[in-house]
């Protein structure tokens, strides 16, 4: 019975993750994420699922980006996506948001908060990815962002993505590319 439950749940994360926001939009040009007179560097942040060990699918959604300095200050910082992300695709990383940061700032925090829950599908079924365990971290270099202007979360799917029952729990093993 449990095992059944969880499938279903799985399946309907799953089915609701490829439910997107259907609201229609002038075609006009695109909003800016912030305003020009703000002052400061503008990054990408964007994630990649990597090391795959044979998942065909595996949706996460992501609910909030914080951007801090080293001592805590907030930054500017836009969500760009509410849609489930599929991060089996080894040659796809998703932009998650955008943020800015002020001129004098050499070191950012950012943290990733991920919905509660995700879904996954593989040769032996599927089920939920709980995603409550822990955020996302990491500290970045101002001056690695600046080479390319962005940075991207390597999620390691292999080592993240932990067997409880027959969902899977998520402790996040990162590596950030710039």
């Amino acid at each position: 019975m449990k095992k059944l439950m969880l499938s279903a749940l799985g399946a309907a994360v799953l089915c609701l993750a490829g439910c997107g926001d259907v609201r229609t939009r002038e075609a006009t040009e695109p909003r800016p994420d912030f305003p020009e007179e703000l002052q400061g560097q503008r990054f990408a942040l964007r994630l990649k699922g990597v090391n795959n060990p044979g998942y065909s699918s595996a949706l996460v959604q992501v609910r909030r980006i914080t951007v801090t300095t080293a001592d805590g200050q907030a930054l500017p910082s836009r969500l760009k996506t509410r849609q489930a992300l599929e991060l089996t695709n080894p040659e796809h990383s998703h932009l998650v948001g955008r943020f800015v940061v002020p001129d004098g700032v050499e070191k950012v925090r950012v943290e990733v908060e991920l919905d509660d829950f995700g879904g996954y599908e593989g040769a032996s079924g599927g089920g939920v990815i709980d995603t409550r365990v822990a955020p996302l971290r990491f500290e970045a270099p101002v001056t690695y962002l600046a080479e390319r202007g962005h940075a991207v979360v390597h999620l390691d799917l292999g080592q993240s993505l932990q067997a409880q029952g027959e969902a899977k729990l998520l402790l996040p093993s990162l590596d950030v590319r710039y």
